[in-house]
């Protein structure tokens, strides 16, 4: 089961399509789950025969108007049946167009989430300062004033962060092959636009490519300008290109068509066996 994710939901809020998607859906899973499991027409029939007959049984008369009480038993199953039919169908047809706009109408949906990071990432530098340059816990304790209290607060933010990543993530992930979208996110491409592995410190890095965030990567996110989110799986992928160092991988073959010369053969050298043939005329 997915649980809920309140910046998932709130950039795929900012779609109108898919808002008004999903509040139809959830108006029709409500109605098929307040209906519950209706019986069929024939089987409401069946029922109703089935009482009458074992009343009859029982002692009672059989009813004049049997094929009345059969017929309004049937109309009456086949409205609950048919409406149970419809809410199923239209559950699955909002699921399925929901599934679509998902994809065709994520940028809009990244642009919202991007805005979110950007606001999310302002608070966090609100914060820092307060910590007076602390970069643990025990530094903040040492720097006294508001540092300890700064401190608990990024900590707690930590698990925002999380969460919007998540949303990234999940937004991403039906645009293109999960297996790659999860070798970009180890790279770092994930968090940070133009990223250069060899320059971010080790404990930096980590953080950025398995997703274990702790307060010094809000702080250094938070303080990076590249920080972002991508607008599209095309743009994530081409953060992921080797620069050309002008040098090639491997020995050059030159495919080009080549001339080549034959040489004339020599001429046969006299052996002395040779003789003259003799004409007659």
């Amino acid at each position: 089961m997915t649980t809920t994710n309140f910046d998932y939901d709130a950039a795929w809020a900012s779609v109108s399509a898919v808002a008004h998607c999903m509040r139809q859906l959830r108006v029709v899973e409500a109605r098929s789950a307040a209906l519950g499991d209706a019986p069929g027409a024939d089987e409401a029939r069946r029922r109703l025969v089935d009482d009458v007959v074992k009343a009859t049984r029982e002692g009672a008369a059989f009813p004049e108007d049997i094929g009345v009480q059969a017929a309004q038993a049937y109309r009456d199953a086949l409205e609950a049946e048919s409406e149970s039919i419809a809410l199923r169908e239209a559950v699955a047809g909002l699921t399925y167009h929901l599934g679509y706009l998902r994809e065709t109408e994520a940028a809009t949906a990244l642009e919202a989430l991007g805005k979110i990071l950007a606001d999310f990432l302002a608070e966090v530098r609100d914060v820092v300062p307060d910590l007076k340059g602390a970069m643990s816990a025990e530094e903040a304790v040492q720097k006294g004033g508001k540092a300890p209290a700064a401190w608990k607060s990024l900590g707690d933010m930590v698990g925002r962060l999380r969460s919007i990543r998540d949303a990234q993530y999940r937004t991403l992930r039906p645009l293109g092959d999960g297996q790659r979208l999860r070798q970009l996110r180890e790279a770092g491409h994930f968090e940070v636009a133009g990223i250069q592995p060899g320059q971010v410190p080790a404990d930096i890095l980590r953080a950025m490519t398995s997703g274990h965030y702790d307060v010094p990567y809000l702080i250094y996110l938070a303080n990076h300008s590249d920080a972002w989110v991508p607008s599209s799986f095309e743009e994530l992928e081409d953060e992921d290109v080797v620069p050309d160092d002008g040098i090639p991988d491997g020995p050059i073959i030159d495919y080009n068509p080549r001339e080549r010369t034959i040489p004339e053969p020599p001429a046969p050298k006299p052996t002395g066996a040779e003789r003259i043939p003799e004409l007659s005329y």
